[in-house]
């Protein structure tokens, strides 16, 4: 009797361990709230608020790492970055930077991040372990939206004043190439493999898409004002945030048509896909929501409450991280 006992205690004293270190891994939202200077984490297939992570002043732009257990926020007014450790979902550090971060992007090998400081035309390049400062250049007029190239190779930079795409090398930040796009390019997105670059150009309501070995684009025309953009992991979809029209356009990229036009909150901005659960989220500037969208279905499916002004600028949702 007591030798039964005693293996049904093991039984359930490892259940109980594998349990503990086999917690489920999550998709999680990190949306910056510019208003009251805060991040509000969703767990998106809760679809609700789980943290709410005070940050420094006017947060804007995210970018992160599941891989490093980082998220990465910059706060415009404060002129740093704050650093959030996932696990905590505190923040651990902030990297000053002097000037106006804004756009950030981390490389996918997770060696360097990259910020675009708005007032200084210039782009630096930050160790994401030891946040030291590891280069920086100047480039074209109020540098916004930036992304890096699957092989880590480039850097695309929206300079927004210079109606044009900035393309880096990452070894040293010298200028590879220059690409002419519609007026106000902000908003910049990159297919999963990287051959097709997206420029959403604000003031001329298009999105220019552009073949990344020759340079070749096409122009679409969008909604009024469109901000952000992401494509779906296939690169068969593209969804654009519609700033004025209170509307998200997705686009066949098969046969690059608009083919549908989503209704969500008031002033969409940033907007980032969820592969994991088939949910585009879409930061509400002006009503302090975030919607989110069924990929496939393309349907809005909920609002989920969230700080003052949030931005969410940047590809701000890290997957197979564990949810606490």
């Amino acid at each position: 009797m007591h030798f039964h006992r005693r293996l049904l205690f093991i039984f359930f004293l490892l259940s109980a361990l594998l349990s503990a270190c086999t917690q489920p891994s999550a998709s999680l939202a990190y949306i910056s709230n510019q208003g009251d200077n805060t991040i509000s984490v969703i767990d998106i297939k809760q679809q609700k608020v789980i943290h709410t992570i005070p940050v420094d002043k006017a947060p804007v732009g995210i970018a992160g790492s599941a891989n490093l257990q980082r998220v990465f926020v910059t706060n415009v007014d404060s002129q740093n970055i704050s650093v959030i450790d996932t696990n905590s979902n505190k923040v651990i550090h902030s990297i000053p930077v002097k000037g106006s971060p804004v756009g950030i992007a981390m490389a996918p090998n997770d060696k360097t991040f990259y910020v675009a400081d708005w007032y200084s035309n210039r782009v630096i390049a930050i160790d994401p372990k030891t946040y030291a400062i590891l280069n920086q250049a100047t480039v074209e007029q109020a540098p916004a939206g930036i992304v890096v190239s699957p092989d880590n190779l480039r850097l695309y930079v929206a300079a927004r004043d210079s109606n044009e795409i900035v393309v880096l090398n990452t070894n040293d930040l010298s200028i590879h190439h220059r690409i002419a796009v519609g007026e106000h390019p902000f908003g910049i997105n990159l297919s999963a493999d990287g051959n097709t670059l997206y420029s959403v150009n604000v003031y001329a309501n298009t999105v220019s898409i552009i073949d990344t070995q020759s340079w070749e684009q096409t122009v679409i025309n969008v909604g009024d004002h469109p901000y952000c953009a992401v494509a779906s992991p296939d690169n068969k979809t593209f969804y654009v945030t519609n700033t004025l029209d209170e509307s998200v356009s997705i686009i066949d990229l098969v046969s690059q048509k608009v083919i549908a036009t989503i209704d969500v909150g008031e002033t969409p901005e940033g907007i980032s896909y969820d592969a994991i659960n088939h949910r585009i989220l879409v930061a509400n500037w002006g009503e302090n929501n975030v919607s989110v969208i069924d990929a496939t279905t393309n349907k809005m499916i909920n609002t989920i409450a969230v700080g003052d002004k949030p931005r969410a600028f940047g590809q701000f949702i890290l997957q197979n991280i564990t949810a606490k």
